[in-house]
């Protein structure tokens, strides 16, 4: 059976059209915020950046004095934290051919059960780059990279190792199970994650905060972020222990939707690498952009019209960046060949 042919240099016209500052929101936001961690609220994202921006924080000292006529001036009363988030410029450059994705967009267009899928074919490829654009931010908040530099939670050269997570936004202690320190974070060593050691791994790095931060533990944004692979073998531990009901050790049924650990949310984030369990609240978390300023750009370029190929060039330019507000109140489990020697 022959296959059909699009002839889409007459069929589908693309426009070359510039999106820039707020006009390029429609594009760029699907790009920068449906990464996991920040469109479901795992982190707390903080917008209209441009360059940096201060991450303040106050740490309570003794609040309650004896009653007196004048104010309490002393400095220790109230610590007050700033860190820097920075961002990063970014851009997407990707060339996408036409009759390459066309037959996506009819197939999507004609499956009533995608309804919301973009009708215009302009919107259906920015959208399909942005959503790749997302997954790709998803791992960098984590786990950083080059080209360019850029310093995750958990790394800055995109792979967690002692190196990497070393360099990282929760830079850890000097020892294997961690200290506290200043600037520094609680590192918990834990066993490579599997269904017979995670609920273990994850009481360790409970117990670590117990001793070293509880006060987060009280929070209602409190919570363990784990990827995909460490939420599985949660999953499949809380079935085991309950003969396939779901029931976990501490006696409780559960939704495999909406697991917990000793009342604390479990999620996932997919950017988070093997082997690692972070304690922590989302409002010490924060996610940055420059959305919503004029230094944002989405373009679409139809190269077929120039150069007899059926091309069409997409262009997005944005910046992102992460900070943590307090790292001594998180707690990251890790084997012990990545927590710093």
């Amino acid at each position: 059976m022959a296959q059909k042919k699009y002839e889409l240099a007459t069929d589908i016209a693309v426009p070359a059209n510039t999106y820039a500052g707020e006009l390029a929101l429609p594009y760029l936001t699907p790009a920068v915020k449906t990464a996991t961690s920040v469109a479901n609220g795992y982190v707390t994202s903080l917008d209209a950046i441009t360059s940096k921006a201060v991450v303040s924080s106050l740490t309570a000292g003794t609040m309650i004095k004896a009653s007196a006529c004048d104010w309490n001036n002393n400095p220790t009363t109230l610590t007050l934290n700033e860190k820097v988030l920075t961002t990063v410029d970014m851009m997407v450059n990707e060339r996408v051919c036409r009759g390459t994705i066309y037959p996506t967009w009819v197939g999507r267009n004609f499956n009533g059960r995608n309804g919301a899928i973009p009708s215009d074919f302009a919107t259906f490829l920015m959208s399909t780059v942005a959503g790749k654009t997302a997954e790709e931010i998803e791992d960098r908040i984590w786990i950083g990279g080059a080209s360019p530099t850029f310093t995750g939670f958990l790394s800055n050269s995109a792979t967690f190792n002692r190196a990497g997570f070393g360099a990282s936004q929760l830079v850890c202690g000097a020892s294997a199970g961690g200290y506290v320190a200043s600037g520094k974070t609680n590192g918990q060593a834990i066993t490579a994650t599997g269904s017979a050691v995670v609920n273990a791994d994850l009481g360790l790095v409970y117990d670590k905060a117990v001793a070293q931060c509880s006060g987060i533990l009280g929070k209602s944004d409190t919570q363990f972020l784990v990827n995909a692979k460490t939420y599985g073998h949660y999953m499949m531990h809380l079935a085991n222990s309950g003969s396939g009901q779901g029931v976990n050790m501490q006696g409780s049924n559960q939704s495999f939707a909406n697991i917990t650990f000793l009342g604390i949310p479990v999620n996932v984030c997919t950017g988070m690498p093997d082997d690692c369990i972070i304690l922590c609240q989302a409002s010490n978390l924060f996610f940055g952009t420059n959305l919503g300023t004029d230094t944002t750009e989405a373009k679409m370029i139809p190269f077929y019209e120039y150069d007899g190929s059926d091309n069409v060039g997409i262009s997005m330019r944005f910046q992102v960046g992460v900070q943590v507000g307090v790292p001594e109140n998180v707690v990251v489990g890790a084997k012990t060949a990545v927590l710093p020697a």
